[in-house]
Order: C-alpha cells, then sequence, then structure tokens
C-alpha cells in the first residue's frame, strides 16, 4: 500500500525486536545489528539498560520513554541520513501491541526506509517458560491476542470478552494492572472457573514470576504492569494429533 522497499532505501533504519530482554533469545540477526550500531532507540522501561550496553557497545543509545513520536522519527531519520547501523529497539515482536505502523509511515514519508526484525513475543517466551502449547489436536485451533479497553479503547468487537470463547487460546496483553476486570470479561464470556490461566510477569527481567491457576483465583493476582496471561482449556489438555498418527497418510509418509 505504497510503502518504501527497505531492499532499495539509501537510508535506513531498523526496527528490531528485543523480544524478552535476554540475549540469548535474540535472533542471529538482531544480535548482528546491534553489535554494529552507531545508534541504539531503545525503550528503557521495557528493555535492561545493563543488558544493552552488552549487546551494543559501540552505539549511542538513547532512552524514548520521555519522547513523543515525532522526537522519535525526527531522531531516527537525522541519524539514519548520517550513516551507519541505526536501530529502533522494541521490546518483545514490533508487530505486536507497539508503534511500528506509525514509525514506519512517518519515517518512509521522511524518505527513510525500515526494516522489521521479528522478536520473541511475551505469549510465546511464557509457553515456553511453562513448556505448554497454545494450539492442541481436538481442543484449541485457534489463538487471538487481546487487551483490556483502560485508557486506549479497543475498536467494537475486540473487547477481551468478546473474543473469549471455549476451545480458543487467549493471549492478553496489557492487563495486568487488571485482574479483577479481566476475570469478570472471561467469566462473563462463558468460560468455567476451572479454566486454566497462565502468567508471566517480568519475563527474562529481574522479578520474573510465572504461574498457573484457574480463572476463579484470577481476582487473587496482585495488580502489576508487565505482565501476560495466556487463558484457555487447551493448554493442558489436548488429543493425539493426525500428523504422526499411523493411520494418517500424507506425501511424505505414504
Amino acid at each position: 500500500m505504497g510503502l518504501l522497499d527497505p531492499s532499495r532505501a539509501l537510508v535506513k533504519v531498523y526496527v528490531v525486536g528485543g523480544g524478552t530482554g535476554e540475549p540469548d533469545l535474540l535472533t542471529v540477526r538482531a544480535a548482528r545489528l546491534l553489535r554494529e550500531a552507531r545508534f541504539v532507540l531503545y525503550t528503557g522501561s521495557l528493555f535492561p539498560e545493563g543488558v544493552l550496553l552488552q549487546l551494543a557497545p559501540k552505539a549511542e543509545r538513547v532512552d524514548s520513554k520521555g519522547l513523543v513520536l515525532e522526537e522519535i522519527v525526527a531522531l531516527l531519520a537525522q541519524r539514519a541520513r548520517e550513516g551507519g547501523v541505526v536501530v529502533r529497539l522494541h521490546s518483545g515482536d514490533p508487530s505486536l501491541y507497539g508503534t511500528l505502523w506509525e514509525e514506519r509511515q512517518a519515517l518512509e514519508a521522511l524518505g527513510v526506509g525500515v526494516e522489521v526484525v521479528p522478536g520473541v513475543t511475551a505469549a510465546f517466551a511464557l509457553a515456553a517458560r511453562l513448556g505448554l502449547s497454545l494450539t492442541s489436536p481436538e481442543v484449541a485451533q485457534a489463538v487471538a491476542f487481546a487487551r483490556l479497553g483502560v485508557r486506549t479503547p479497543v475498536p467494537p468487537g475486540q473487547e477481551v470478552g468478546e473474543l473469549a470463547r471455549a476451545g480458543l487460546t487467549l493471549a492478553v496483553y496489557l492487563s495486568g494492572m487488571h485482574p479483577r476486570r479481566l476475570h469478570r470479561a472471561l467469566e462473563a464470556a462463558g468460560l468455567g472457573p476451572k479454566t486454566p490461566v497462565a502468567y508471566g510477569h517480568r519475563l527474562g527481567q529481574e522479578g520474573e514470576e510465572v504461574g498457573v491457576l484457574d480463572l476463579e483465583a484470577l481476582p487473587k493476582l496482585p495488580p502489576r504492569d508487565t505482565t501476560v496471561f495466556l487463558v484457555g482449556e487447551g493448554l493442558f489438555r489436548g488429543g493425539r494429533s493426525r500428523l504422526y498418527h499411523p493411520g494418517f497418510r500424507h506425501r511424505y509418509r505414504r
């Protein structure tokens, strides 16, 4: 839709997903770009500065948490025109609950290309910590990412309670300060009190806490920022997949 091809851009910014902030969970490409970076603009409230110092030792590092969009874009464009590797470091994955779309539009309007490098998002990091699968045979074959509409509303039809349903795994972001409200929304959607809920607070950072409880116990969690939830029957229940069933034939196994 009129987006600038980053491979043809003479001036470029790399938007990199930093995942949970754990250096060994970065992609190889992300680690290389940070190592080579001349300038890194990062979200200090979500990415450990001490870790970044190790990952990008040669870079000028600027925390974006006190900046507005226009200042962020102007700074990135200026540094990109000066040359060298310029990184906009997002926590998690840039494509999920971030500012990728607006930053990319604004940069491309200035003639600056944007190349995106994915990162490990919190829902996948939590599932990995607990050894869970977000999908399971015969129970859960769909996953939805959602958040409560608090200070920032969500579009009609996209509230947590409107998406939640039996058999679907729900990953809930940006709602850790409101466990009671989340419980009410899920209960009103018809989820039973024994529906599993996994939670991860400050994944990959100091003070990390992960756990599993039933929906009825969700209101007992303390209100805390930087928390992600996984909700659904399929987290702990499922049938046998047909893929490796002896009676299931496909083109690689006849």
